[in-house]
């Protein structure tokens, strides 16, 4: 009896677990970057495209780092012909759809950094959902002249 009380728990711990793993599996955060620092400034912008592969909406309600003391949700919008940016509480993404942060439009901002992010560093974020999902992603560094470059040679 002993034994199968320990193969029931066994086995219940497992499926808790995978359970979890599965969760943090519907999504998928893809083209994700940080923008390099321009100079002189202690403010920079994240930007990706976040997929929920799973069957339920879900919020993305935070963003954190050890590199960065702030980070928060932003949204340019515009209002009387002048486009602005603030912050939002969160970012909803339907089931089995994806929200793209780009440039202006939802975004994640950056403040406070102690020290100007150049382009080829790596930066860790840990992305927080609504139903107690995190991801944690790895966020390269891109060169602002870089990216004004692959800008415009899309425009051709």
């Amino acid at each position: 009896m002993k034994l199968f009380v320990q193969l029931i728990t066994a086995v219940t711990l497992f499926t808790a677990s995978f359970h979890s793993v599965a969760k943090s599996a519907e999504i998928v955060v893809e083209d994700a970057y940080v923008r390099e620092v321009i100079p002189g400034n202690s403010v920079t912008s994240a930007y990706m495209t976040i997929t929920n592969q799973g069957g339920q909406a879900i919020k993305l309600v935070a963003a954190k780092s050890d590199d960065i003391p702030i980070i928060e949700i932003h949204e340019h919008t515009m209002h009387d012909g002048m486009m602005k940016m603030g912050q939002v509480a969160y970012v909803e993404i339907d089931a089995n759809a994806q929200v793209k942060l780009q440039p202006m439009g939802l975004h994640l901002m950056m403040f406070d950094l102690e020290q100007p992010l150049a382009a080829g560093q790596q930066i860790a974020v840990t992305l927080v959902f609504d139903n107690n999902t995190s991801l944690d992603v790895t966020l390269p560094v891109r060169s602002i002249k870089t990216m004004k470059k692959q800008a415009k040679h899309h425009h051709h």
